[in-house]
């Protein structure tokens, strides 16, 4: 076993002849729905809505309107959504990117799957969006071993000497974390009676 990039030992051989060809299937399906997606955004396919539904009441909206509405307001931001799927699909079509693809398109995907499962935005999208993240999950799973070693293992724990300062720090974030919530909460109480 050799090290390849100091993240993790591997066999490089072994690693490259023991690929699953299912994960091709899943990497080259995800990049053309990613494609997909991606390009409607930035035509201006997606996030949009008839003229007649933004004249409604609010109340009146179905989740998948109003979450449509509400993501129309910016050009930009679809624009930039789009891009990222475009990005991440060009890098699952290769093994040597297909990594880092995943872990890019991973929490983009969760934040649209669970937009399209909350608000019910469609079958169609819900099962796109779940397998596409499901097939970033089982990219990631293969290099388990490797991103334990590169998140974990090799990161350094603070020093000895240092220790007791960190975790006095960590404990007085979450003490201040904790206050604020509290005081929000019962201020927001006080408002509504």
């Amino acid at each position: 076993m050799r090290r390849v990039s100091g993240v993790a030992p591997m066999r490089l051989a072994e690693s490259m002849k023991s690929y699953p060809r299912y994960l091709d299937w899943m990497r080259y399906l995800s990049a053309w729905l990613l494609f997909t997606y991606g390009l409607s955004k930035l035509a201006g396919v997606q996030f949009t809505l008839h003229q007649d539904i933004a004249q409604r009441p609010i109340g009146s909206l179905s989740g998948f309107q109003l979450t449509w509405y509400y993501y129309s307001y910016s050009h930009v931001y679809a624009s930039i959504l789009g891009l990222t799927q475009l990005a991440g699909a060009a890098m699952l079509l290769f093994r040597k990117t297909a990594l880092l693809g995943a872990a890019i398109m991973t929490p983009i995907m969760a934040n649209i799957l669970m937009i399209n499962l909350f608000f019910h935005i469609a079958m169609g999208a819900e099962c796109t969006a779940a397998f596409i993240f499901a097939s970033m999950l089982a990219l990631l799973w293969r290099a388990r071993a490797a991103l334990v070693c590169l998140f974990w293992s090799q990161q350094a724990a603070e020093s000895v000497s240092s220790r007791k300062f960190h975790r006095s720090m960590a404990a007085l974030v979450v003490r201040v974390v904790v206050a604020q919530v509290v005081f929000s909460v019962l201020y927001s109480l006080k408002i509504s009676k």
